[in-house]
């Protein structure tokens, strides 16, 4: 077996690769000589200083192990080139796990870009550099090798990610999200959220599955004849990624300390309840005006002092680290979150229904906020937990185990809805009638009853 590492850094993966390497020689009764060893691990880092620090981290272990100086600094070498991944000729390796660097193709220099092109088809060039580590980690793979990687949790469920994942699908491969949400998976702290999936080459869960493949044709006939969320005019947003999320939410005895202007309530998953919000009980400091301007400091002596106070944690997010701008958030709260009233879905749920916030809260990041435009919010939120959010999910959302599913932007965007104006006046009011004209109007409109998605 062969274990590949595409992206070594400073050596976090390699090196528990050979601890359970050595383990597993010595539990076998084999040796640990140099023409056993070499074959075993092939690893690939492309800034010199890292490569260094991983070799150097390689060594040392295996030499704790009982390894030769001398030997130890030639598997170490060997293990480790300093080399770029991406236009490596394709090897072969059994197992295959990886931390893909996550940078967008734009921040590429434009001659490595052009490189990288004239090697990788153009599925995997859109969007971001961890897509082309994936791709390259399929062209290593054997028959029957895996593949795991620690990625941002965005990219598979983006255009460019879905499209993917598609060309993956039809050369074999599964993707399944292992664990949606790591705790402390870094050796830093980092602004991104992530997630560990594997790649395998099976038959997709999909295939074959008439729950999935019934609800997609009756998604697809509702999208045709009606069009979708996006189209008649709701807004979806997922809540803003604050980093240090925890220093960001404010104590009760710490309330005064900040210009109330900057402190909004704000919901957890917890605060959701089964039909509405009840009121936010948690609070937390926004450095934006509630026309979505960035502040300055200056003006707003109680926050700068509070952000002196917490500069080091704040500064322990890696785009921050050397900015002046080391209080902000990771993303921006626009105007748009001041508006109230919205819809609120956990992103990871067991069952898809939409609660309703009249508080005017900002949500946490692992939850999607969707206004509703020309829709009443309450017959909205009615006709989604109806079952049209269901069918989506079923038809769309990728699936986790035990029941959950994931929901992202795009998938709850096309979500089949009409434009409000565009129903006809028996359609509106039986909508937001009683249970009864209720169950009659949606049946008409979306042929199934309420509760009942189509699946078999």
């Amino acid at each position: 077996m062969t274990l590949l590492e595409p992206c070594v850094g400073e050596g976090a993966i390699i090196v528990e690769g050979v601890r359970r390497l050595l383990a597993s020689l010595r539990a076998n009764g084999k040796g640990f000589a140099k023409r056993t060893l070499m074959p075993r691990i092939r690893g690939f880092e492309i800034h010199p200083a890292a490569a260094a620090a991983a070799r150097r981290n390689v060594r040392l272990r295996l030499m704790e192990e009982g390894i030769a100086w001398d030997t130890a600094g030639e598997v170490a070498d060997a293990w480790v080139a300093e080399r770029d991944f991406l236009l490596e000729p394709p090897g072969k390796a059994t197992h295959i796990a990886a931390n893909p660097p996550y940078v967008r193709w734009q921040k590429l220099p434009p001659l490595l870009a052009a490189k990288y092109r004239e090697v990788l088809p153009a599925v995997a060039t859109r969007g971001d550099l961890a897509v082309a580590f994936l791709h390259r980690m399929q062209d290593w793979a054997t028959r029957t090798a895996l593949i795991s990687a620690l990625v941002s949790d965005r990219w598979m469920f983006a255009q460019y990610g879905a499209a993917f994942v598609e060309t993956s699908n039809a050369l074999g491969w599964h993707l399944e999200v292992v664990d949606e949400r790591p705790d402390a998976p870094f050796v830093r702290q980092v602004g991104a959220y992530s997630s560990i999936v594997r790649f395998a080459r099976s038959a997709p869960l999909c295939a074959g599955d008439d729950t999935r493949a019934v609800a997609r044709r009756h998604h697809a006939a509702l999208l045709a004849r009606h069009g979708s969320l996006a189209d008649a005019g709701c807004t979806v947003r997922v809540g803003p990624a604050l980093g240090a999320g925890k220093t960001f939410l404010l104590k009760e005895s710490a309330l005064t300390e900040v210009e109330p202007e900057l402190v909004r309530p704000f919901l957890a998953k917890s605060d959701l309840g089964e039909d509405s919000v009840d009121r936010a009980t948690r609070r937390v400091i926004v450095p934006y005006d509630h026309a979505g301007k960035l502040i300055d400091p200056e003006s707003w002596p109680g926050f700068a002092a509070w952000a002196d106070r917490h500069e080091a944690i704040l500064r322990t997010r890696s785009q921050f680290s050397t900015s002046d701008r080391f209080w902000r958030t990771i993303d921006a709260v626009p105007a748009i979150w001041s508006d109230a009233p919205k819809l609120l879905i956990p992103e990871l749920s067991n069952r898809p229904r939409v609660v309703l916030d009249r508080t005017g809260s900002l949500p946490a990041h692992s939850i999607y906020a969707i206004w509703p435009g020309e829709w009443p919010v309450e017959v909205l939120q009615r006709v989604l937990n109806g079952g049209l959010l269901e069918l989506t999910a079923i038809a769309e959302a990728p699936r986790l185990g035990h029941g959950w599913m994931r929901f992202y932007k795009r998938f709850i965007m096309l979500t089949p809805l009409p434009q409000w104006q565009d129903l006809p006046e028996i359609d509106r009011v039986g909508l937001a009638g009683s249970d009864e004209t209720f169950v009659e109007r949606f049946e008409m409109l979306f042929g199934f009853k309420p509760g009942e998605p189509p699946v078999a």
